[in-house]
């Protein structure tokens, strides 16, 4: 009893071991969460603030609004321009005593008796003390976030002042520009995090889900955040264990019966079974965070300086979002390499003539790597001459290859690597304890160590080998599963002659076809016929496509083996047909699928783990061919494995 208490104990332990390394990855990436929502965040502050700079020092502003206000100036470059061009809620001028004396909401000038009853919000006259209390130069924009009645806004203030800077004038004005934060506008502004249920609260929720505190600009210490952002926090790690933990607590609890009947009746190996289950309690994984998928590179070029460079820019560049300064205001030249500066000059002339044209060049990074970028570049419709929009896309095959593939891909596809990544590192972990299993399990089945005295404890230790065996073969099967998602699946060809390896095959399987009285018919041509091929692999495939087509088959019913050259291509047709069961497309797209089963729960009449097929597609396609199938439901069905003409040979014939 207490050994099978330990054993039951191992099992726990390594269930427990998954489940806590999977609750640690999975909140390493909701904290990973966390920071990239806090970036882009303060992204969009700077944004609105770099809008803000340019505006309030804008020497038209001072002009047009402080000097003599000017109504049509400000409805035509404050008002209905920024509420398209930059999405804002609100753009307002504001006088020193508070008063709003210009206001634009949605698209829409504000009424006089409108103007009259706004009263701005505390947070928004911190903003307004702050940036007329800038010491005098250039103007200061200050951005935060202000609660506005029941309603959040990113905002930004600064006092209009010329260009040329100067001190704040008693009778001058303050702009302020108002993004509201809905459920629209921060599920755009997260959307290149491919997060799910981001939203927008005005109270905490629950753990489960991610939260970024929204502060109030200039709020004391102690106050209570004006609301949150929420959004579902990503578990890959857990998502995935929850899909595959019917096989895994399969072969723990095989593993279990078959280890509890011996360990009841032989206690000399309770010392070995021990060690195993140790060996099992110290299984722990280790998962690297996924790569953040990069959009291109948008920069917004005033007079061919960089006045505005979105996070993937930055990412490109090697500069966090914390240095954006570091880019802004300087002219995008300084970024190419001088051999490909002549390029640049000839696209900033040809912009905006024939459509959008693209340039091949070189930009230097933060770190000095040399990054090669497709460049172009276009005016800004309705922007003063000098404004333009430049588009970098990064060139790098491995990288634009990746990012491209997780801009494209669904969060589906994520979890997919992080499976791939996670089912190799299980199934390399697993093989310790097997071979631990199968070494003991063979020195009770052959008395190595003495006499059992019972000759069922002997049949006790051959089924716990057998056991273990076949646990074995299927680690290594899920294990080349991995490698072919992961693409590291290695091949260790020569020349194979077809004939003699289809009748070995054929004699591995022939008890089994014999038992359930299935006649196999072979049929290689040419005779001689070699391929350039993995040996062990390729008979893998046979054997795994002839044991399907004996599985299906009812005594009587024929299966045969077909080898043939393709006439018009000359590649090498393996095919393996029965007349057994068949299946409609549906059960035939499942059936190539790792781990699926055409039947399910108690309606299955064949064992299996779901592997044969696709690891005999993986295997083919590995060695540059195919595996294609036709089946009709109750006629039979036939797999076809083509090996491409370039690993075709015939050898002699003598004599």
């Amino acid at each position: 009893m207490p050994v099978l208490l330990l054993l039951a104990f191992a099992v726990l332990a390594v269930a427990a071991i998954l489940f806590t390394t999977a609750r640690h990855f999975d909140a390493g990436e909701a904290q990973r969460s966390e920071q990239r929502v806090a970036r882009l965040m303060a992204g969009a502050e700077n944004s609105l603030a770099v809008v803000m700079r340019d505006y309030a020092g804008w020497d038209a502003a001072v002009t047009h609004v402080v000097d003599r206000f000017d109504l049509p100036w400000a409805d035509e470059n404050i008002g209905i321009y920024l509420s398209g061009g930059y999405r804002l809620s609100m753009s307002l001028v504001i006088d020193r005593q508070g008063r709003v004396i210009y206001g634009m909401e949605d698209g829409k000038r504000l009424t006089d008796n409108r103007m009259r009853e706004i009263q701005p919000p505390p947070a928004l006259g911190r903003m307004m003390e702050k940036s007329i209390a800038a010491l005098p130069g250039t103007t200061e924009a200050v951005a935060g976030v202000v609660r506005w009645g029941d309603q959040l806004f990113l905002a930004s203030v600064a006092d209009i002042r010329p260009s040329q800077g100067g001190a704040a004038r008693p009778d001058g004005m303050s702009l302020a520009f108002l993004q509201r934060l809905d459920r629209v506008a921060v599920a755009r502004l997260l959307d290149p995090l491919l997060l799910e249920n981001v939203d927008i609260s005005a109270r905490q929720l629950p753990l489960d889900v991610g939260l970024l505190p929204l502060v109030e600009f200039g709020a004391a210490p102690d106050s209570p955040p004006a609301g949150w952002l929420t959004w579902r926090v990503p578990r890959p790690a857990l998502d995935f264990l929850s899909s595959v933990y019917w096989v895994l607590g399969g072969v723990l609890l095989a593993l279990f019966a078959l280890t509890a009947q011996v360990l009841t009746r032989v206690q000399r190996a309770a010392r070995r079974e021990a060690e195993m289950n140790d060996a099992l309690r110290q299984l722990s994984e280790r998962y690297r965070a996924l790569i953040d998928a990069l959009p291109d590179m948008v920069c917004l070029l005033a007079d061919g300086r960089v006045s505005l460079i979105n996070a993937a820019g930055l990412s490109m560049l090697g500069i966090s979002p914390a240095d954006a300064g570091r880019v802004v205001g300087r002219p995008y030249l300084d970024l190419v390499v001088d051999a490909d500066r002549l390029i640049f000059h000839r696209v900033m002339q040809m912009r905006g003539r024939g459509g959008i044209e693209w340039a091949t060049l070189r930009i230097q990074a933060a770190d000095g790597t040399i990054v090669p970028i497709e460049l172009a570049v276009l005016p800004v419709t309705g922007e003063p001459l000098g404004e333009m929009t430049l588009v970098a896309r990064d060139r790098r095959p491995e990288l634009a290859r990746r990012e491209t593939l997780r801009a494209a891909e669904t969060r589906a596809a994520v979890a997919d690597r992080a499976k791939g990544q996670f089912l190799a590192n299980i199934s390399h972990e697993l093989r310790t304890p097997l071979n631990a299993i199968i070494g003991f399990s063979e020195i009770l089945r052959d008395e190595l160590l003495g006499s059992l005295g019972v000759p069922q404890y002997k049949e006790y230790a051959v089924d716990i080998h057998e056991g273990g065996l076949h646990l074995l073969r299927l680690v290594n099967d899920l294990l080349d599963i991995a490698r072919m998602d992961a693409g590291t699946l290695e091949l260790r060809e020569g020349w194979v002659d077809i004939a003699p390896l289809i009748d070995r095959c054929e004699r591995l399987l022939r008890q089994k076809a014999a038992e359930r009285g299935v006649p196999v018919k072979l049929d290689v041509s040419p005779q001689g016929l070699r391929v350039l091929a993995d040996e062990v692999r390729l008979k893998q495939i046979v054997v795994n496509l002839l044991g399907n087509a004996v599985r299906f088959s009812e005594a009587g019913q024929p299966v045969a083996v077909i080898v043939r050259l393709d006439g018009p291509t000359g590649d090498v047709l393996i095919e393996v047909a029965d007349h057994g069961i068949g299946m409609n497309v549906d059960a035939m797209r499942i059936a190539l699928e790792p781990f699926s089963q055409v039947e399910g729960g108690h309606n299955r009449r064949q064992p299996g783990a779901g592997l044969g097929l696709p690891l005999a597609r993986g295997y083919a396609e590995a060695h540059g061919g195919s595996l294609t199938m036709q089946s009709t439901p109750a006629v039979g069905t036939t797999v076809t494995v083509r090996l491409p003409a370039s690993r075709v040979a015939l050898a002699p014939i003598e004599g």
